[in-house]
């Protein structure tokens, strides 16, 4: 059986102390459909992220809601390790909680259900039109809906994610959101479509590691270290979870954030 973090239940359990109460986008016509993905909800690393994120949207009263314990996993890392049947269920069952909600974009946090839901799930009917929390935020501050403080004199690094970067081009997006609250970006050697991968895509997540010189998320971070930035930033939760990972492994002084927390640090 699932220990009780596992279930359905326990799904939006990060929530229940968030005010004013996120609508249930199955009972509620809401504009945005935040689909978390497994790992933003149930990771007791991540709740945090995944809070800010909703004090973000909740500071400038984003239309937005999500679907308790309805969502299920949207089948991206499924798919990676062979299980098509797997895959195919989970699509289906998406499909028809997304047919009884009512909403006109999905955000996710996930690079990884970004990816399916936004290219995969086309392939079995499902057409949405789905967008990445770095991609919204950029637009709501650039909309002027999203106001911070520009008094960031740090620099900053940021790691692309695989499946937001090189699978979906999205490069831009967070990058200007980092230079708008006033951080000095200093990129890494190799970014954007030559980015290193954090070590987690492909189910790699699942899997032991396999034995090599050094571990994929440590010769990334080092590669974080070696710009002199003060903070490394990224937006997906795999990519934090390794990277941070990595930091603790090397005893190493460079935090790792989300986009969504730089952002809810600079919110006035």
């Amino acid at each position: 059986m699932l220990p009780d973090e596992g279930r359905p239940r326990a799904r939006a359990r990060w929530s229940r102390k968030i005010e004013p109460k996120i609508n249930d986008a199955r009972e509620v016509d809401v504009e945005y459909l935040w689909f978390l993905g497994d790992y933003a909800s149930y990771n007791a690393t991540l709740i945090d992220v995944t809070k800010m994120t909703a004090e973000v949207f909740n500071h400038i009263d984003l239309d937005f809601g999500i679907l308790y314990e309805a969502e299920n996993n949207a089948g991206n890392d499924v798919r990676r390790v062979g299980e098509e049947g797997l895959f195919e269920m989970l699509v289906e069952k998406n499909s028809a909680v997304f047919e009884d909600a009512n909403f006109k974009t999905i955000v996710t946090t996930d690079p990884h259900s970004y990816n399916t839901l936004k290219n995969e799930y086309p392939q079995f009917g499902g057409n949405y039109d789905v967008i990445h929390h770095s991609e919204l935020i950029e637009t709501l501050l650039s909309a002027g809906r999203i106001r911070i403080a520009n008094n960031s004199k740090e620099n900053i690094t940021y790691h692309d994610p695989c499946y937001l970067g090189r699978h979906n081009n999205v490069y831009e997006a967070p990058r200007i959101s980092l230079q708008s609250s006033g951080y000095q970006l200093t990129e890494m050697n190799r970014n954007r479509n030559r980015s290193f991968c954090c070590g987690a895509g492909g189910g790699n997540m699942w899997k032991e590691e396999e034995e090599g010189k050094e571990a994929v998320r440590r010769e990334r971070y080092r590669e974080a270290e070696k710009t002199g930035a003060e903070k490394l930033c990224t937006s997906c939760p795999f990519c934090m979870t390794m990277l941070r990972d990595a930091k603790n492994e090397l005893e190493a002084n460079v935090p790792v954030h989300d986009i969504a927390e730089i952002i809810s640090e600079k919110l006035i």
